[in-house]
């Protein structure tokens, strides 16, 4: 499989536009791994050992990254690991905040024909401010479907019992001005109720 193929499916497999820094699809992709293996019939590439992709602010960690293009044209790649790993910005929408999205799973699908992200097996979203995490959702599988902007949240079966979702959602902030205090007396507490008194 010659290089240009490997980076065009590398550049589609996780275009995540409603996550992404705008500038990070302009910069180049950057795969590391032990070993590859490409095999052009198949129309699969194969990275395994500590796999790590950069483009810009995303970096995709896992054990194994598979990359594979369909009869019908269309790319997949899925990344395998304990756990798999996603990180990027997102574009500033707020002076000085500086928001991430991570995410992590036992595998991380994306697949260019349904244009969704699968993380699959102990999937985890969260979205970080300044360093903090802020929204946070949890099941077994969680499905983000680009096209029409939808996700879907799955728990787990464990001895036969069904296992709840969470989600963690941060209170919103207004950014209201503080309010100044009022001028005059100081108001104090009352141990009991008095008739006003009379000039």
């Amino acid at each position: 499989m010659s290089i240009k193929a490997l980076c065009l499916l590398a550049s589609v497999m996780f275009p995540l536009s409603a996550f992404a820094l705008a500038t990070d699809r302009e910069q180049p992709i950057e795969i590391h791994a032990d070993a590859f293996n490409g095999d052009e019939v198949k129309q699969t590439a194969v990275y395994s050992g500590n796999v790590i992709v950069t483009q810009g602010s995303m970096t995709l960690q896992g054990a194994r990254l598979e990359l594979r293009l369909s009869a019908r044209g269309y790319r997949q790649g899925t990344i395998t690991g304990n756990l798999a790993r996603f990180r990027q910005q997102r574009d500033p929408k707020t002076p000085g905040v500086d928001e991430w999205v991570h995410a992590r799973a036992e595998k991380i699908i994306y697949d260019e024909e349904v244009d969704t992200i699968t993380l699959d097996g102990k999937a985890r979203l969260a979205r970080s401010e300044n360093g903090v995490e802020k929204d946070i959702t949890e099941g077994e599988r969680i499905v983000y479907d680009m096209r029409n902007a939808r996700s879907r949240v799955e728990g787990g079966v464990v001895n036969g019992q069904k296992q709840r979702v969470s989600t963690i959602i941060a209170p919103r902030n207004n950014n209201a001005k503080e309010t100044k205090p009022r001028e005059g007396a100081d108001l104090s507490n009352a141990t009991s109720l008095s008739p006003a008194k009379k000039d």
